[in-house]
């Protein structure tokens, strides 16, 4: 008897934990080569025929189409980790292949699920009761640029090597501008993501990129008034142009000088509105989120006022974001002194054949500050030859501004290279040898998957990785802890002393959902796929249908 519907497929068994291991490890098997500053990128073509080439764990992952349901628990795994601290999704899925891989011989072994995952959760409690002992060092002060750089760096130059001092550089600048404060001076734990905007110009190299405390729109202003410094600013939201009734009239004019006085009354009700709406505030700038009449602009121009048009509400926002203004809805009431908007200054300018109007709170040296405001939007100018290499870029920026917002959270660091990993290892197999019962083959298990981080760093670079995790063995036997791969001597060395780091709250979440996802994967004995959506196949003719025509 067939209790599922017709078409919906059933896999059960024995062998299904087993199937669905080989199914994960050929997904990790894409991704782990990604690892490291000699990680290889891969090639993706997506569904629209878009080429990506990268080694962002993340895009890799998010443009491939997983069919396999294990395959897409990994996915969500590694989405999870991004959304979390914004790094480490290589870790992950590398972590997840090779847990399962030392879970495999016992899996065949049949030795019992539940005493399987028992081992694993003692030796994810004790690895997690070690952890704070592995620190290293910390960011003591976020707004240090050098301090910051510690933090970012590793997790620049693991996916575009050569390049990272420059972006890691920007990327720290940045972040630190939009950095809030206490009252007590003390930073803010609240630290947003969106507020660092990216301005991609073709053109140029990597160095002539810049920071710009500030917003960057890319496009030019609607008069003739290009440059303006220490301006105050009126947002609006709405149309600056006459005012139109609710409901639709009809006006005859009997004679040209009927017209003549219309058109009068009309040019002098926009002036007098212009006049004490806008001009007796001291505003210098207009924003506009609609449209704008030709005689507004011809009278904003005549007092000597820039207007700018943003059509788009999200920029909109931005742009009160970074002048800290209030953007009206209405032209019938002038704005308050604390709605107006201020920048140090607004240009428009000639980027790479690409017209950016630049909004700068930028304090010039020697000048007061008592018209200055803190932005809180600041916009990295990304330059470069090709679109690929601006987009990846882009990609890579964004890692390192969630690795600055985990930093906020959790400023403490640990070994890179695989020290951490190495010395993990080490605690979590020395205490599963204490352990009695059927449990002590998973920790062991455990402590071994951790290795995976120094073997894929060796064999990515050239290295013979069992001679390299050989020598780190020993060297943490010995009790220095803090060994790791050298990537730039291709030796073991000192991390610690090369100034090689990982962020510490990094690796918990990694080991954290690397452990659940494992976990959900061997409790599965049985896999039910029902009939995918869609229309019915058109019925096939018959033979005597056939015979007839």
């Amino acid at each position: 008897m067939n209790l599922l519907k017709q078409d919906t497929r059933s896999e059960e068994g024995r062998n299904v934990p087993v199937k669905n291991i080989d199914a994960a490890q050929e997904l990790t098997n894409i991704i782990r080569t990604n690892l490291g500053p000699n990680g290889l990128c891969k090639l993706v073509v997506t569904h629209l025929d878009k080429v990506i080439v990268t080694r962002r764990t993340e895009t890799v992952l998010f443009n491939l189409t997983v069919e396999h349901p294990i395959g897409k628990l990994i996915v969500m795994a590694a989405k999870n980790q991004a959304q979390e601290v914004g790094d480490g999704t290589t870790q992950i899925v590398a972590f997840i292949g090779e847990l399962l891989n030392k879970i495999k011989p016992l899996v065949l072994m049949r030795l019992p699920m539940k005493d399987v995952q028992e081992g694993l959760d003692l030796a994810m409690t004790k690895a997690l009761e070690v952890l704070p002992n592995l620190e290293v060092g910390k960011v003591s002060d976020l707004r240090d640029q050098k301090e910051v750089l510690k933090a970012l760096l590793p997790v620049i130059g693991a996916k575009i090597a050569g390049q990272e001092q420059l972006v890691a550089q920007l990327v720290a600048k940045a972040c630190i501008d939009v950095l809030p404060t206490s009252s007590q001076g003390e930073p803010i734990t609240r630290f947003n993501v969106d507020n660092i905007r990216f301005a991609k110009i073709m053109g140029g190299s990597l160095s002539d990129s810049t920071v710009v405390r500030g917003f960057c729109l890319a496009r030019n202003t609607e008069g003739k008034i290009k440059h303006i410094k220490n301006a105050k600013i009126a947002v609006y939201g709405c149309a600056i142009e006459k005012e139109e009734g609710e409901t639709k009239g009809t006006i005859v004019l009997n004679s040209a000088q009927e017209l003549q006085n219309y058109t009068a009354l009309e040019e002098n009700r926009m002036r007098d509105k212009i006049n004490n709406v806008i001009l007796a505030t001291g505003a210098k700038v207009v924003v506009c989120g609609a449209t704008i009449s030709e005689i507004a602009m011809h009278y904003l121009e005549q007092a000597g006022v820039m207007v700018i048009k943003v059509p788009s509400k999200f920029d909109l926002q931005r742009f009160c974001a970074a002048t800290n203004a209030v953007a009206k809805v209405t032209m019938d009431v002038s704005p308050q002194p604390e709605e107006l908007g201020f920048a140090n200054s607004i240009d428009a300018k000639e980027v790479g054949g690409t017209t950016l109007l630049v909004i700068s709170q930028e304090k010039e040296q020697g000048g007061s500050d008592e018209e200055s405001v803190d932005s809180r939007i600041s916009t990295i100018v990304i330059r470069s030859a090709t679109q690929a290499q601006l987009d990846d870029i882009e990609r890579v920026a964004i890692d390192s501004v969630n690795t600055f917002k985990a930093l906020t959270r959790d400023s403490r660091l640990v070994a890179g290279g695989g020290g951490f990993e190495m010395e993990l290892s080490k605690l979590v197999g020395s205490y599963g040898k204490t352990v009695r019962g059927l449990g002590q083959y998973a920790i062991g298990a455990f402590a071994d998957a951790l290795i995976c981080v120094p073997r894929i760093l060796s064999e990515t670079a050239g290295l013979d990785s069992n001679e390299i995790v050989t020598q780190l063995a020993h060297a943490h036997a010995q009790g220095k802890s803090h060994e790791g791969v050298d990537l730039n001597t291709l030796e073991i060395g000192d991390m610690k002393a090369t100034g090689i780091f990982d962020l510490l709250i990094l690796k918990e979440w990694v080991l954290r959902f690397a452990l659940e996802t494992v976990k959900t994967i061997l409790s599965v004995d049985q896999i039910i796929m029902a009939k995918p959506a869609g229309l019915k196949p058109p019925p096939q003719q018959t033979s005597g249908a056939a015979d007839s025509d």
